[in-house]
């Protein structure tokens, strides 16, 4: 059975509870690791400068703690193999918060969104981070948390 390496679970521990939830439950599934939770300022504008993310410092969902939101990295661990994106995507699943989504968020009763259908409908037409999961609607969860500048 898979389990986190000490890395994935530090970066567990700065998420939210119902990241870390539902984290535990896909964990039990399928094989991946969390890669990135909480970034503070010169960590989220690195992550800009490099194309990594197209928020600055304050407008992601990493910027707080707990973290509302996680990057996850599939096993076989290949950036290019898409595919493993989309299996961890329907374990996890999705959750619009109104009763519509799929897999674990849906199961669990968490809203999640993946960064592989940012609008939710169910297909990846205008998907580009396949490695972020954030609650949804995250701005309502980042009234619950620190803005976290590091």
């Amino acid at each position: 059975m898979p389990a986190f390496g000490a890395v994935s679970q530090a970066a567990l521990l700065k998420c939210h509870p119902k990241l870390q939830q539902i984290a535990n439950a896909a964990i039990a599934v399928v094989d991946f690791r969390i890669l990135d939770s909480t970034r503070g300022r010169d960590a989220q504008e690195r992550a800009f400068a490099t194309g990594k993310s197209k928020a600055h410092f304050g407008q992601s969902a990493h910027n707080w703690q707990p973290a509302i939101a996680f990057d996850l990295f599939p096993a076989p661990y290949d950036w290019n193999n898409r595919q493993s994106f989309i299996d961890l995507w329907k374990v996890i699943g999705w959750n619009n918060g109104a009763g519509k989504g799929d897999g674990l968020a849906l199961s669990l009763a968490i809203p999640l969104r993946w960064g592989g259908d940012w609008n939710m409908d169910g297909n990846m037409s205008d998907g580009w981070d396949l490695p972020h999961y954030e609650l949804h609607p995250w701005r309502t969860w980042a009234k619950q948390s620190k803005l976290f500048a590091g």
